[in-house]
């Protein structure tokens, strides 16, 4: 999977996409991260329900009508699927501590899509 190095730099490169200003972001921005994601998570065994909710977030920002109520929904579930992914870094290194920002900021990006309805 994951070495320390190319988690932190993909971690990092996630967190840009989602702390942008919603404004200056187009769903577009995210697929590159996205499948970034996908290529390291579909190597390991523990990621199936994460990978498979990131293929949803996916082909949601790819769809020509995006339907924010889902979008919500998929966010919303992928920042309680990384929380719970982060508890199985165990406590050496920052990496669970980063995924914890990282769901954090995803239940925010889900807050804000959802008062834009």
């Amino acid at each position: 999977m994951f070495t320390h190095e190319e988690s932190t730099t993909l971690l990092d490169s996630t967190m840009d996409v989602l702390d942008g200003e919603l404004a200056d972001t187009t769903p577009q921005s995210g697929l590159g991260v996205i499948d970034q994601w996908l290529a390291q998570l579909n190597k390991a065994e523990n990621a199936t329900d994460i990978a498979d909710t990131l293929e949803q977030l996916k082909t949601q920002l790819e769809s020509d009508q995006i339907n924010t109520t889902e979008l919500v929904q998929v966010l919303d579930t992928l920042a309680t699927q990384t929380t719970e992914f982060s508890t199985l870094m165990g406590s050496e290194g920052d990496i669970a501590t980063r995924l914890e920002g990282l769901a954090s900021a995803l239940k925010s990006l889900a807050g804000q899509l959802s008062h834009t309805e």
